[in-house]
């Protein structure tokens, strides 16, 4: 089988679809090509597969006409992929299958893919609404994290003829191969909390709460049960700016403080396993978070009606703060808390992703293959 892997976005696509590829290349007989838009991909491939002691894949960077590279450099990046993925449609349509982790590859069929199949491999949340989220239903196959995702899509009537797969996670995998590469220690000795918010306009709490969220832990971070702070924002929160907002937000580091805009920690789990306490809106690493229960904090500045609202759901799973002058008392008295939501934590996350969280990327590989060889 001739089977492309698409990495059509930001590097940390890698983290979700490389373990299955490397299972994919294993097969005798098959011609494994990963395709590359993003120039810092290969780099993270290479790590990947490093710590995986897995062999290199062939790698291919998209072709960009003068139109994409002028989309590019005007930050225009949805309008990016688009092209990127419309001028490449004969060069997709040579496999047997296309393997993609964006909702928005779905529109390749309509751009004239004609001969591959067309394979979903789910990141992040699904119950999060996504604006690409209908597109689900021009994919083939869709290997989804657990029941949730498959609940959630057929309520919504996106799985068509019975396309969906439960395979779990294969991100769980690359952070079991690679857990050890970087520890976090602040001087200090304290445990650090995760600010990650998303970067949606519509939700993100950093544009209102990010800067006195950092002055509120830069006060307690010497107290003796102060924690340090670890910012690390959705990565696509700096792809609009011309690096401005890199630069401002860098100049927040210090003592006890770290921000990071853009290493390879943000992607590969360094950070949600290893925090004592999440901070975050709706970033669908709340999830990753979990696979320890611990406690977490909401932070809902824009007062968004979200009770009962299935989007939200993951609010449930501690204390949301949504007035300003209550945030840093919340965050103070979350550990004492974290007994309320712990049972529910579990709840979700078993939903979210089982109870076998290892070996999801052999069973990604195992439902392609089986699919592309039932025709």
């Amino acid at each position: 089988m001739k089977i492309a892997f698409i990495y059509i976005a930001e590097p940390y696509q890698c983290y979700h679809a490389a373990t299955v590829a490397s299972a994919l290349f294993s097969v005798p007989g098959n011609q494994v090509v990963e395709y590359y838009s993003f120039p810092e991909t290969p780099l993270h491939l290479k790590r990947i597969r490093r710590c995986l002691n897995a062999p290199d894949i062939p790698l291919k960077a998209f072709p960009k006409s003068w139109k994409v590279r002028a989309l590019k450099h005007t930050r225009r990046l949805d309008q990016e992929r688009a092209l990127v993925l419309k001028e490449n449609i004969e060069e997709l349509n040579k496999y047997d299958a296309v393997v993609a982790t964006e909702y928005s590859a779905g529109i390749l069929k309509k751009m004239g893919l004609t001969k591959p199949k067309l394979v979903l491999l789910m990141h992040g949340a699904a119950g999060r609404y996504v604006k690409d989220q209908h597109l689900v239903r021009e994919f083939d196959l869709v290997l989804l994290s657990g029941a949730k995702d498959e609940a959630f899509f057929e309520s919504r009537g996106l799985l068509q003829n019975n396309s969906g797969r439960i395979i779990g996670y294969p991100k769980f995998d690359v952070f079991a191969a690679m857990r050890h590469d970087n520890t976090i220690h602040f001087e200090n000795g304290h445990p650090f909390a995760l600010y990650n918010p998303h970067c949606q306009r519509s939700v993100t709490s950093a544009s209102k709460w990010m800067m006195p969220l950092i002055q509120g832990f830069r006060a307690q971070i010497n107290k003796p049960d102060g924690y340090n702070l670890v910012v690390a924002p959705h990565i696509k929160m700096f792809h609009k700016s011309f690096g401005i907002r890199e630069r401002v937000l860098k100049r927040q580091q210090g003592p006890g403080i770290l921000v990071d805009t853009g290493s390879p920690a943000m992607l590969d789990m360094t950070y949600t396993s290893q925090a004592a306490l999440y901070i975050g809106d709706v970033s669908s690493q709340i999830y990753e978070f979990l696979a320890i229960p611990r406690p977490c904090v909401f932070l809902n500045p824009r007062k968004i009606p979200w009770k009962n609202d299935p989007h939200f759901i993951y609010w449930t799973l501690g204390d949301v703060v949504e007035n300003i002058q209550d945030l840093m008392p919340t965050i103070a008295n979350a550990a004492k808390r974290h007994a309320l939501y712990r049972p529910a934590q579990e709840k979700f996350f078993q939903e979210a992703f089982g109870t076998t969280l290892l070996g999801a990327s052999q069973r990604g590989a195992d439902a392609i293959m089986q699919y592309l060889t039932s025709f």
